[in-house]
Order: C-alpha cells, then structure tokens, then sequence
C-alpha cells in the first residue's frame, strides 16, 4: 500500500472518530424527551422523514442534471447527503469543507472548489427568493427577522449586479466561471429550490405530526423555514442546536404559538432533520469510503513483492515454460 493511501486511511478513520464523538454529544444535548410528552402522530413523523431525505436527493440532482451532468445521481448524492449529515454534527458548518473529498476523483481542486462555491451560492439565492416570495403569505411579524430577510435579499440582488457587471467587464473573472455560465446553471437553480419546497413539505407534515391543523401547519411552515434559514447563516453550533430553536419559536410566535409549543414543535422537527441525515449520511459514507480506498485496498494486496499482480505472473510463466518447452 502507497504511503498516500496510508494517509488517507488513516485520517479517514480520524475524521470518523471524530464524527462519531461530536454526533453522541450533539444528539445527547437535544433535549427529546420533552417531545414525548406529547400527543405525537409518529407514523407522519417517519414519513417527514422519508420526505426529508428524498430532498437531499433531489438537491444532488442539481448536480448531476445540472451544473455538472458528467457526475451520476449516486455520487451526487454522497456529495450532498455526507457534507449536511457532517454539518449536524461539527461545528462552523464543516461539512462544507469536508464534502470536496467526495467528488469524483477525477475532478481537479480547483473545480471541486468552484462547484462547491456555486452550490452555496444558488442555496443562499434560492432561499432569499423563496422567502421574499412566502413571507407575505405566511404573515411572518417578527420585525427583527423581516429586517433581517430584506437587508438579505438587497444584498443578495446587489450581489447579482455588481457579479454580472464584473463578468462582463473583466475578462479573467469571466475566463474563470465561464465554464458555469450556461443553461446548466438554470438547470441546478431549479433543481435547488425543488429541493427546499420538498424541505417545507416535510417541515408541513411535521407540524401536521405534532398536532397542527393541516391549514394552519403551511403558514407555520413557511414561518419556520424562513426565521431557521436566516438565523442558519450564523455558522456556530452543529446543526444550528440552539439557533434552530429560536429561529422556530420566533417563527411559530409571529403566528401565535405559545412559547412552550413552540419549543416542542422545533424539538420535533430537528429531530426529523437528524433522524434524516444522520443514519442517511452514514450509510453514505460507509459506501463512498468504500468504492474509494476499496479498490486501491484491493489492488494492494493482490499485487507480489516486484508491483505485478499475480495473475500477470503466473501468466509471464507459463509463456516462459511453454516456450521453453519448445527449444527443447
């Protein structure tokens, strides 16, 4: 075995332990027992689940039928479903980093970095979007959080400008991302926000879970995913513990959900997210670590002491015996 890929392994395995430790911590801090006090419906909790999961899919899609079409669905999906499963557990929103590793291995630093950079980009546009859009249907009243979601949305449409602007202007900046302007890009931004509508659903049939009316829980919803998303840009704490609360109790309050419901509701619905992305982003993992550094394991052994594989070998002997038998 390469000492390349003694490094890899082994900081595969560090990364792991480290995974696994911040998971037992993060999920021991939420508080779920509050939770099961309550008149819960747990078989469309399952299905929230199944919902949430199948978002993350549809959010590797704009990879894989967008931005970047030379990448399948499966490895698309590692990609999105690791880096967010990794996001609920460390902190400073890791995952992000940790995700370059998991695009194909043909891909250059640079392009894994541009893709990476693109995708946080059209997450951060479609959100604004879809929240300036839901906001006035959703009655949304906290004043803090509106003011907070239109500084947001003129910054990101400021943004906008002054990249298109640039792009036009400077010939190396649009050398640099020319690569990404086409109706791929189009294709990923549609993509991404059928992802977050998917998202919304799952966080609707939550509420429906916890006991909401199935009305009421589509305002809620929309409440909720735009006070969790705007508070989410803080990159603290893993999974936003803490954030991810306040940012539903204020969301649910603007509607007139007491404060203690409000708790219980957001406990529910980041349990939804973690009994999403924990066991999905696992199973992930141990697939991508797998067709990674299996193969290259795999070839390890099998090659003899000179580099060539036994199968080789034995076949460069039998040629030599029979030719052998020949001169004889």
């Amino acid at each position: 075995m390469s000492r390349k890929m003694k490094l890899q392994l082994i900081l595969g395995v560090l990364i792991t332990a480290v995974v696994i430790y911040f998971s037992y911590v993060v999920v021991k801090s939420l508080n779920i027992n509050v939770i099961f006090r309550s008149d819960i419906n747990w078989w469309l909790v399952i299905v929230s689940v199944g919902i949430y999961m199948y978002s993350n899919y549809v959010r590797g899609l704009a990879y894989s039928k967008g931005i970047t079409p030379d990448m399948d669905d499966m490895t698309a999906l590692e990609v999105i479903g690791i880096g967010h499963a990794l996001n609920m557990v460390l902190p400073l929103h890791a995952g992000e980093g940790i995700r370059l590793a998991f695009f194909p291995a043909g891909y250059s630093v640079l392009r894994r970095t541009k893709l990476a950079i693109i995708s946080s980009l059209s997450d951060a546009v479609v959100v604004i979007i879809i929240t300036a859009l839901t906001v006035p249907f959703a009655r949304f009243t906290d004043k803090t959080l509106l003011k907070a979601m239109w500084i947001l949305l003129f910054v990101c449409v400021g943004g906008l400008l002054v990249a298109t602007v640039l792009i036009i202007l400077v010939e190396r900046i649009r050398n640099y991302v020319k690569e990404f302007l086409n109706i791929s890009l189009l294709k990923m931004l549609m993509w991404v926000a059928l992802s977050w509508v998917i998202l919304i659903a799952a966080f609707w049939l939550g509420l429906v879970a916890f006991g909401f009316s199935m009305t009421g829980s589509v305002q809620m919803a929309l409440a909720v995913f735009v006070a969790t998303n705007i508070v989410n840009l803080i990159p603290a704490s893993p999974g936003a513990i803490g954030l991810f609360e306040y940012g539903t109790v204020v969301g649910l309050g603007g509607l007139g959900v007491e404060k203690s419901v409000a708790l219980s509701a957001s406990l529910l619905l980041h349990v939804i997210q973690y009994a999403a992305l924990l066991p999905m982003g696992a199973a992930l993992y141990i697939k991508a670590i797998h067709g990674k550094y299996g193969d290259a394991v795999k070839k390890a052994r099998l090659k003899s002491g000179d580099g060539t594989p036994p199968a080789a070998a034995n076949a460069s002997n039998t040629t030599d015996t029979t030719h052998t038998g020949k001169e004889d």
